[in-house]
């Protein structure tokens, strides 16, 4: 017997519903009105009603630390144990364009109302500040309804012509802003250069700036799940992660734990139902990873976009390197999170590695072994000219340069250093 249910908004739909049991199970059930979008690839419209998959869809909606999950659930009183009933508080601006909302809020939900409440640098400066302050806290403010994923902790705000802003209600935030795993110096820093490194190097990704709030250091990434329209609205375009489109819960996103390595992912992205070339292109994104020395590149990282019936591979976002930082454990700093060809220990994986995850996933080895090392030329350069920009040099730039410029040139050396023929394996 249903005991509570909630609507999915999508596109300009009430594409379904989302019910609890009184045993605690989770059904999704599309309408008639389901469009030609699915919630999830886990999900398909084919299929009317779903259960296995939408536990793993729901939990990936949200941070992945228990303790911020409980913090959230006592600050809007419900169980912090439980995706369901977080989402029915926090659920109106996810990441991707679903929302969720109680049944009787849907027309105020597709009607996009909502509240943007102007804040200050210095009040988002304070609120980066808290999350050093309370580590496990909840991210929101009481009167905000949006909810992020993963480990770090961060804030959605909305960009407007005055400033920033809060999105409460239905309103839709624009952007990301992280101030960095404190433990590590200038983290924030070292994903805006990465992902910077890796535009500048052909690949897609997440555009970013890296600023002060009230002198408080923090990555501002544009999200690439948003678009303006002309008439100056946000639309919401829909996104999940590789886990929830392999139905996999967030506790199991590395491949240590159980979870998708490169091959399964490969293997979904060159599946019926995928556009050409996504494979391909998430093996480049796998490259620059490894090159990076990103090796919390695992699948919870890697998106694919859900615009009408196509999927396609989402810009690369999270990517920052470990080689800046001295390793406590050099057994887990050093080792990416995803094997390649089995290897998976930075400065281990060779031509002959990745001859073999080409192919397990049917792609040409040889194009994949030149790839690696037409990265393994530009990416060094590329990262000294961003760490070149004089603003990052006044915010830290010199610094991170000294420590991470050394040793991404030797990874990028030694994995273009000699060519094994790939044709051997």
């Amino acid at each position: 017997m249903a005991v509570k249910q909630l609507a999915a908004v999508l596109y300009g739909r009430h594409v379904a519903d989302v019910w609890e049991t009184s045993y605690g199970q989770h059904h999704l059930r599309y309408t008639a009105d389901r469009g030609v979008t699915p919630v999830s690839l886990s999900m398909p419209l084919a299929q009317d009603e779903h259960v296995r998959p939408v536990d793993a869809f729901l939990a990936g909606l949200l941070p992945d630390d228990p303790e911020v999950r409980r913090s959230i659930g006592a600050q809007f009183g419900v169980s912090g144990e439980n995706p369901f009933a977080l989402l029915a508080q926090i659920g109106m601006d996810c990441a991707g364009g679903v929302q969720f909302c109680a049944p009787d809020l849907v027309e105020a939900t597709l009607a996009r109302e909502g509240e943007l409440v102007p804040v200050s640098e210095v009040e988002i400066g304070a609120r980066l500040r808290a999350f050093a302050d309370h580590p496990g806290g909840s991210w929101l403010r009481s009167e905000e309804r949006w909810s992020l994923a993963g480990a770090q902790s961060k804030l959605a705000l909305r960009s407007t012509d005055e400033g920033w802003a809060e999105a409460r209600g239905s309103a839709a935030t624009t952007h990301i802003v992280k101030p960095g795993v404190p433990r590590l110096r200038l983290q924030a820093l070292n994903e805006h250069v990465c992902l910077a490194v890796a535009g500048r190097v052909g690949l897609a990704a997440a555009s970013s700036v890296y600023t002060e709030f009230d002198g408080v250091p923090a990555l501002v990434v544009e999200r690439y799940d948003r678009q303006r329209l002309d008439d100056g609205r946000v639309a919401r375009v829909h996104q999940e992660d590789v886990c929830q489109a392999l139905a996999v819960p967030p506790t199991r996103k590395y491949e240590a734990d159980g979870g998708p390595g490169a091959p399964r992912v490969l293997s979904l992205l060159s599946g019926p139902g995928m556009p050409a070339g996504a494979a391909m292109a998430f093996a480049g994104y796998l490259a620059f990873n490894y090159l990076a020395g990103a090796t919390d590149a695992h699948v919870k990282n890697y998106s694919l976009m859900l615009i009408g019936p196509t999927p396609r591979l989402a810009p690369l976002y999270d990517v920052a390197s470990v080689f800046p930082y001295e390793p406590a454990d050099p057994t887990r700093l050093d080792q990416m999170a995803m094997a390649i060809g089995g290897e998976r220990v930075i400065g281990k994986v060779t031509d002959r590695h990745w001859a073999k995850l080409a192919t397990t996933a049917r792609l040409d080895p040889d194009w994949l072994v030149d790839v690696v090392h037409e990265l393994a030329e530009r990416v060094p350069d590329a990262a000294a000219d961003v760490l070149a920009d004089g603003t990052l040099r006044t915010l830290g730039a010199t610094e991170l340069a000294n420590r991470l410029l050394p040793k991404l040139a030797a990874n990028c050396r030694a994995a273009s250093g000699s060519r094994r023929a790939a044709r051997s394996v």
